[in-house]
């Protein structure tokens, strides 16, 4: 920028001595040459070049860009996903869990994070840019099963920062700020041997200790008269339209 500065004063200066203007393709050209020579630095920085760095956000900027334009993006398509489907059909419950996760990337990415999603990782559902990487579970009644470990002996008790959503609230529940409010996980942890489940007791220290991170959400839905559709045949009927076109 100061060479630009400089430029175009010495500019001023040329045309106050000699009493003459310059072309329009003079000036064009000596700007596209400093632009040019801007960019060659970017590409090319030195190691004394100042590049910008993104600070990381802490859980509170997190948790204010998340819930400061309300929730009905989440809300709304989750209260008919329970409807239509829900889980009280066991084959049901894996895709319900995965779409109310899908719904909440979705939402993150609309509130203007950029989200990588992390169907294959160990513990983790989502990787959030210049944040962390975050566990996503969904629970409407008793002990909230953290990971499972695949009828093997589950030997990893520890909680990874979650957000987590019930029929009455939306948590971020993480270390750090369990710590700030000397809530002590290990208390609340409950490792049945073949999973890690968090003790449901722990939403009501939360709402005792006033927990920041907690949004009232109250998702309506009612599991006696809920349709149970099964979700296995929407996948059914969308792949055989796929297969169909396939053929043309």
């Amino acid at each position: 920028m100061d060479n630009i500065i400089q430029q175009f004063g010495q500019l001023s200066i040329n045309n106050e001595e000699t009493d003459s203007n310059y072309e329009l393709d003079d000036i064009k050209q000596i700007v596209n040459g400093i632009v040019d020579d801007i960019i060659y630095k970017i590409i090319n920085p030195t190691k004394n070049d100042i590049t910008p760095t993104f600070e990381e956000i802490n859980d509170e900027e997190f948790w204010q860009g998340l819930t400061i334009l309300g929730i009905n993006s989440l809300k709304k398509p989750i209260e008919y996903l329970l409807e239509e489907f829900g889980t009280k059909e066991p084959c049901n419950r894996f895709d319900v869990g995965n779409s109310i996760e899908f719904i909440i990337c979705d939402h993150i990415k609309s509130c203007g994070f950029k989200v990588i999603e992390l169907p294959n990782a160990k513990r983790f559902d989502i990787d959030i840019d210049n944040y962390k990487k975050l566990s996503i579970k969904y629970s409407s009644t008793g002990d909230i099963t953290l990971h499972n470990s695949n009828s093997s002996i589950n030997t990893d008790i520890e909680m990874k920062d979650t957000i987590l959503l019930t029929p009455d609230k939306l948590y971020l529940i993480t270390n750090t700020e369990l710590c700030k409010n000397n809530i002590n996980i290990n208390d609340y942890i409950k490792n049945t041997g073949d999973s890690l489940k968090l003790k449901r007791k722990i939403l009501k220290e939360l709402e005792k200790k006033n927990y920041p991170y907690i949004y009232d959400i109250n998702i309506k839905h009612n599991k006696k008269e809920g349709k149970n559709r099964l979700c296995s045949k929407i996948f059914y009927s969308k792949f055989m339209e796929e297969y169909k076109l396939s053929l043309k």
